[in-house]
């Protein structure tokens, strides 16, 4: 695989919202400093304007999500996480968001053949049929132009470029990046991979796979109610949370289980092997996927015992130029947005299943906070200008060899869609010494 990349200039940008005055903050943080590159300083409405365009596929640097029903039904504080990866990643990536919407520049037909897709991406009717058609629609995406696939959730903290460069580059392995579901050391059992983030390259045979075993999970449902119980699964490990999660967390496990079912779909084939098509499924784990801790997109959740009150007072909190050091309360709150922007790839705000303790992102939902992540001298628009225009120190460090070895037992023999039981030849997992 071998991808051109055009040579790029950089520059000091200074950031904008709207038609307001540029303005600039001082980071405290060591690990922070203000980007030297290029950011895109266009107002508000012309990002926008260029997010609702349709734009035929030209290259693989490419951005995908998906909100189901449309822009104008997006939140407002998770249509600025979007503007602002525009921000970030300058004119060399493209950025596009996609629906169904009827007559849509932007449905999912212009970029995918719906034959593609099965019949469930338009029977689903329940609760989370968004996510879930969500699931479903990235894997093609991935695998018929390349890019990058983040949920509207997620802010943005990083440049792509060093992540990308590895998979475009022949002469790396890296053909797959995402982010584990490991905290600490521990992992979802035969769920090492999650969906929020995933970088690949067109064409590669993973994703391909991945979007099989899930399209053949999901087939005609219209419901995912059962399809952690779908016979293609029933081999793996059944899902529990890793011990060391938040006992504050209060999340059914069974209705956890179906929402993270494209994990255990991609967990089927890291306990494959599947001689007919070449998979290798310890080969491709050991070579080929670079994987991240959960804390490069949960880090703020982990240091609030995932208290969206917590980090919602962090955020609203007025702040001033310098800071006090003095107040321990500023302390605080700037410890929380610079550990944030200074130790994740994305700050991913979930709200899908966690009814306690509340999300940051039901809070920003309620009417009266609509603008509060853009707040004026508050440490939420620092976070949102840090976002954009601070460049971390640290280069991304994946999980190692000997921690990917603990995420990997046993493999068995079998095609990729054939039930697995007693019968099947399985073995140790064994991965290649480096």
């Amino acid at each position: 695989m071998s991808i051109k990349t055009e040579g790029k200039s950089f520059l000091r940008c200074s950031f904008r919202y709207g038609t307001s005055s540029p303005k600039t903050f001082t980071p405290h943080s060591k690990q922070l400093a203000p980007t030297t590159r290029p950011t895109d300083t266009r107002a508000e409405d012309e990002i926008v304007q260029h997010i609702l365009s349709h734009r035929p596929v030209v290259h693989q640097k490419n951005v995908w999500a998906f909100w189901d029903r449309g822009w104008d039904t997006i939140r407002p504080w998770t249509k600025r996480n979007i503007i602002d990866w525009v921000r970030r990643l300058g004119p060399e990536w493209e950025v596009r968001v996609l629906d169904v919407v009827p007559d849509s520049p932007r449905h999912v037909r212009h970029f995918v053949d719906e034959s593609l897709l099965p019949p469930a991406f338009h029977k689903f009717g329940h609760d989370h049929a968004g996510q879930h058609k969500s699931d479903i629609l990235r894997l093609p995406l991935l695998y018929l132009h390349g890019g990058v696939w983040i949920d509207v959730g997620g802010i943005l903290t990083r440049y792509l470029d060093d992540l990308w460069c590895k998979i475009e580059d022949s002469n790396d392995p890296t053909e797959v990046v995402g982010i584990s579901t490991t905290v600490g050391s521990e992992a979802m059992p035969d769920r090492a991979l999650g969906n929020t983030f995933i970088a690949a390259a067109k064409g590669t045979l993973f994703i391909r796979l991945w979007h099989e075993v899930f399209s053949a999970v999901m087939k005609d449902r219209t419901s995912s109610l059962d399809a952690r119980l779908d016979p293609l699964f029933t081999h793996l490990t059944p899902f529990a949370f890793p011990s060391s999660t938040s006992s504050s967390v209060k999340i059914p496990v069974e209705a956890f289980a179906v929402y993270v079912a494209q994990f255990t779909a991609a967990g089927r084939l890291f306990a494959l092997v599947d001689p007919s098509i070449g998979w290798d499924s310890p080969r491709f784990f050991q070579e080929n996927l670079m994987l991240f801790n959960m804390d490069e997109m949960f880090i703020q959740n982990f240091i609030t015992d995932w208290s969206g009150e917590v980090r919602f007072t962090h955020l609203s909190r007025p702040r001033k130029e310098p800071v006090d050091h003095a107040d321990l309360d500023q302390l605080a709150s700037q410890e929380f947005v610079e550990t944030c922007l200074g130790h994740s790839l994305i700050i991913k705000l979930s709200q899908g299943l966690i009814p306690e303790p509340i999300p940051l992102a039901k809070i920003w939902n309620r009417p009266e906070n609509e603008n509060a992540d853009v707040a004026p001298g508050t440490w939420a628009a620092y976070l949102r200008w840090g976002s954009v225009h601070l460049d971390q120190g640290r280069p991304l460090a994946p999980i190692s060899k000997e921690a990917k070895a603990a995420l990997l037992k046993r493999a068995w023999t079998a095609g990729v869609l054939e039930i697995i039981d007693e019968t099947t030849p399985v073995s140790e997992a064994v991965l290649l010494e480096c």
